[in-house]
């Protein structure tokens, strides 16, 4: 609405010229607020307060597995299909958010797979092809957990207990030459959904697997593979039952096309060779792989997770993959570096600095349950890269007291990003890290929720002794979605050791 309005006053007397004057027209006030909603605005303060105070409360008593507001999984989320249940609380969502992403591709296909803009230096040391999974060696056959194993056959259709199993399985390559995943496509099973894993991952290929004149026929919007894929996806999502003996007939055709067009490049020599001028990973790619790790080695057996010790300094929250990485590049993490996770639970943050960052990466759980689904999850991850035709860092998981197991202590001592999640330690246990931290070597980062004592910026001569003096802090928010006992953002620390602050007291 324009500020100024216009009106013409003329002279009554007839004159040679008129005069015209721009009055100007004072805004009206703003209305003030009805009682009404000023009192909902209240209620809706004092709703919010209360439940942050619900949120930072449940902080303590959350186990060392992934969170329960988690549902994700290696797919997107399907077409609303009618789901047999719900899935296990338990269960983590390698979580992509969209807002640091741009479309790494133009036109149509640029809406199938987007790149992150990390904002890092690139690591020219980091080698992203793995030698092994491009080799013939061993005919490209290791153990690994197909999704068709933990497909459940008690959970398929009426209409599938009568098509053969033969007609509800279809077999994908994956980007290197290893044996190919056997997909099961009978409907109602709730962990993983083979049509939607199955697109994402030849939207992946697609993405960071080729050139731009190599994409065309993948993510051609009319012919393309992927057009094809989806394609017979959507078909199968719009009837009520996906049990159509000619809609996964389709289905299948469309993935043996899909897998003819990646065997004819492996033969090529062309993804080996675009793998070779790569330095990093697109952080969505990396959530994918750890999310299909985490499907087949811990949710069939996530029950486990939920037998803990109530009260003692082992039980903590977890903290995504997202703010996983943002905190490991904000510590500087590189591939020829030595990464340690003190209390890593099932593995994921090992893993994922493993694959991430390509560093050799350690860690350490005392709980029994938690350390055999970290071991399964190790094993699947081996195998997940090779799938993928990636070289991830050395990977060592230790079981027992951080404090006393002989491998980790020593491990410490050649760290240069240590990772603990102290968020509820007691005092008792972060003066114990603090004495093992004397033998950090210098310029060592120790990433934690919290300082591990009440050190300052300052060294005195009185506190010389004071092994906190070490210690350089940095402080982080991390923000909203970041770790799983609350759903607001706070503040991380990045300690550096600097023994040189100790000269001259």
């Amino acid at each position: 609405m324009n500020l100024f309005q216009s009106k013409t006053w003329k002279n009554l007397k007839a004159t040679p010229t008129i005069r015209t004057e721009r009055v100007p027209v004072a805004k009206k006030p703003a209305p003030l607020p009805s009682k009404a909603a000023s009192t909902k605005a209240t209620q809706d303060q004092r709703s919010t307060a209360s439940s942050s105070r619900a949120a930072s409360a449940t902080a303590r008593s959350r186990p060392a597995t992934p969170s329960s507001d988690d549902h994700g999984s290696s797919q997107p989320r399907p077409n609303k299909r009618k789901a047999s249940r719900q899935r296990s609380p338990a269960q983590p969502h390698f979580d992509d958010d969209d807002d640091d992403e741009d479309v790494s591709a133009k036109g149509p296909a640029a809406t199938l797979y987007k790149r992150q803009k990390t904002g890092r230096k690139v690591d020219s040391k980091r080698r992203i092809r793995s030698d092994e999974a491009f080799s013939e060696a061993d005919a490209g056959v290791f153990e690994m957990i197909h999704a068709a194993d933990i497909a459940s056959v008690n959970k398929r259709s009426k209409l599938a207990v009568s098509i053969t199993t033969e007609k509800v399985t279809v077999e994908l390559q994956y980007p290197s030459n290893s044996q190919r995943e056997r997909y099961d496509l009978a409907c109602g099973n709730d962990t993983i959904n083979s049509f939607e894993e199955i697109l994402e991952i030849a939207k992946i290929v697609a993405d960071v697997y080729l050139t731009e004149e190599q994409k065309h026929a993948f993510c051609d919007p009319d012919s393309g593979l992927i057009r094809q894929l989806q394609k017979a996806n959507n078909f199968l999502s719009s009837i009520k039952y996906t049990m159509n003996k000619v809609l996964l007939d389709g289905f299948k055709k469309a993935v043996e096309n899909y897998n003819s067009a990646i065997e004819g490049l492996l033969e090529e020599g062309a993804l080996a060779t675009n793998l070779d001028a790569m330095h990093h990973l697109p952080l969505r790619m990396v959530h994918f792989i750890l999310q299909q790790v985490y499907d087949r080695a811990v949710s069939p057996k996530v029950e486990l997770l939920k037998h803990y010790e109530n009260g003692s300094d082992n039980i903590y929250g977890e903290l995504k993959p997202r703010f996983i990485s943002e905190a490991l590049a904000e510590a500087g993490l590189k591939s020829d570096q030595v990464f340690v996770d003190l209390g890593s639970g099932v593995g994921n943050v090992v893993l994922q600095a493993a694959l991430e960052f390509g560093c050799e990466s350690w860690g350490c759980e005392m709980m029994e349950n938690a350390s055999k689904l970290a071991d399964a999850q190790e094993k699947e991850f081996t195998a997940r890269c090779r799938l993928w035709g990636i070289e991830r860092g050395p990977v060592r998981l230790e079981r027992g007291n951080f404090l006393q197991n002989a491998a980790i202590i020593e491990a410490i001592t050649k760290a240069d990003v240590i990772l603990v999640n102290n968020e509820v330690f007691s005092q008792e246990l972060n003066q114990n890290l603090i004495q093992l931290f004397l033998d950090l070597k210098d310029g060592c980062k120790i990433i934690s929720l919290k300082k591990f004592g009440a050190g300052g910026d300052e060294v005195s001569f009185r506190h010389a002794n004071d092994p906190e003096n070490v210690l350089v802090y940095t402080e982080l928010p991390y923000y909203s979605g970041s770790v799983s006992w609350t759903g607001v953002g706070g503040r991380y620390y990045i300690a550096k050791k600097d023994g040189k602050r100790l000269e001259g007291l």
